[in-house]
């Protein structure tokens, strides 16, 4: 391996091992703390870490995978310390949440609040202040060469150059590059100025021996990859390692792998990245969370059912035949708002349909009853939806589930919707909903949600679901 690889590789673990040590030491210190406030303002009972070495345990698991979701210690681009404090907030923020829910599922005990938050408070003091040691640390090693990587560029003249100004564009990026072979054999012709030329193919052999070289990157058009092969071998059997710069997905927004499988290496193309540990933690959450809400507004609920069968004696729940995760078909609930002949009056009601594309929506529907517009104006018809979160069907953030009448008439790019759990709030419920008027606006919402998601995107959903809804801009 060679040896700036080696030093950044031991430098980012020293780096995690380290934050993990100081989310322990800050985990302690907060029982310290709490005792000292103690002494001159009385609260609550005392407490000892002793108590709670499960949760310290659970801790260290928890913040491993956020610090490791996040690659925090892999960055090595310019930063600020506000940059370096927003990392560390955000990492002991959604770290004390998923403790939270961890603990309730797990029927663990969790220390008081006020130790939760000082230790919360603490956290991010020391992951803030680590992060800015390592990223000095980093700075001043690649001043001096220390983790600049060597790299060997292999190509046309067209496509090295794009890839030479890449590099530009990213001047923080730990990179040295040492020259360029012309699969051309053009001389060299067309390459950027400052990219050496070193020769051809044939020239590979010697140029691997009489320079030191981290990696070889093939900067060349889809119809040469296959010419590459006695290269790629070359770069294989002196060890170095080799990368294929590909244009074949650049117009797609699938992200693509590889793996062994089927007995042989595979590229997996997808149209999603996540890790499975990712998704394990989001249904933790999703159980934790609407087991906790059902509990909690148990009255609420029953009190909404009971208003329902006093209005007009109909049905309480509305059950409404809907599509979710790889177009899988399931029954949800939601509180009836609606007349009991919602579904036959809707055929007369089509002309005045304000939504363009496969959704029907009227913004003064007369179908809907007097109680169901308040419980429609703070999305309290969708609480029996954590019924289907609970059984996995839903989610509690993801794109609305489409019903069985409305997929028919999707397109097909509107399709990838359905290839995550449905949910009961996303990006479209805090983007105001109520005044989109086109279908595929909204399915784009959906996408941009499915592209970018990270669990840390699904905590500011939530964050800002809950004032919508109770402002009331939540409504259908």
């Amino acid at each position: 391996m060679p040896r700036s690889i080696e030093r950044n590789i031991w430098l980012r673990i020293f780096h995690l091992l380290t934050d993990l040590a100081l989310t322990e030491v800050s985990f302690v210190l907060a029982f310290a703390l709490r005792t000292e406030i103690r002494t001159f303002y009385f609260f609550g009972s005392a407490q000892s870490v002793h108590s709670y070495y499960g949760v310290a345990a659970l801790i260290f698991f928890v913040w491993w995978l956020l610090l490791d979701m996040q690659r925090s210690q892999e960055d090595v681009a310019p930063a600020s310390v506000w940059q370096d404090f927003k990392v560390s907030l955000r990492t002991a923020v959604i770290g004390s949440v998923i403790l939270f829910a961890a603990t309730f599922v797990l029927a663990i005990d969790l220390p008081p609040r006020s130790t939760i938050a000082l230790f919360t408070l603490l956290n991010t003091m020391m992951l803030t202040v680590n992060r800015v040691f390592f990223r000095s640390m980093r700075e001043y090693m690649q001043s001096g060469g220390g983790l600049n990587k060597r790299i060997l560029v292999i190509g046309t003249a067209d496509k090295s150059a794009r890839f030479v100004k890449t590099l530009s564009e990213h001047p923080g990026w730990p990179i040295h590059l040492i020259g360029y072979v012309d699969t051309d054999r053009k001389n060299g012709v067309g390459a950027p100025p400052d990219l050496r030329y070193l020769g051809t193919p044939e020239d590979l052999t010697d140029i691997l021996h009489e320079h030191t070289i981290d990696e070889v990157v093939f900067a060349v058009p889809t119809r040469q990859i296959a010419d590459c092969t006695d290269m790629l071998a070359l770069c294989e059997q002196e060890g170095v390692r080799a990368v294929i710069l590909s244009n074949w997905f650049s117009s797609l927004v699938a992200h693509v792998s590889t793996d062994i499988q089927y007995d042989q290496p595979v590229l997996i193309y997808t149209s999603m990245r996540h890790k499975e540990w990712q998704i394990l933690v989001k249904r933790l959450f999703d159980i934790a969370f609407s087991t906790f809400l059902l509990v909690l507004l148990f009255p609420m609920l029953a009190g909404i059912a009971i208003a329902i069968k006093l209005t007009d004696n109909g049905p309480i729940f509305y059950r409404w035949k809907v599509v979710g995760f790889n177009k899988e078909k399931f029954t949800g609930y939601k509180f009836r708002t609606m007349v009991v002949d919602a579904d036959r009056l809707k055929a007369k009601l089509e002309a005045q349909n304000e939504m363009k594309g496969a959704v029907f929506k009227i913004k003064n529907d007369p179908r809907i009853t007097d109680i169901g517009r308040i419980l429609r104006k703070f999305s309290l018809d969708e609480l029996p939806q954590l019924w289907s979160v609970l059984k996995g069907d839903m989610s509690i953030v993801g794109p609305r589930p489409p019903l069985e009448t409305e997929l028919p008439r999707f397109d097909s790019w509107h399709r990838r919707k359905l290839s995550v759990k449905p949910g009961l709030t996303c990006l479209w419920q805090i983007s105001g909903r109520s005044s989109i008027t086109d279908f595929d606006e909204w399915v784009k919402l959906d996408l941009a949600y499915i592209d970018n998601w990270t669990l840390w995107l699904d905590f500011k959903i939530l964050m800002k679901t809950i004032p919508a809804v109770l402002l009331g801009r939540g409504a259908h």
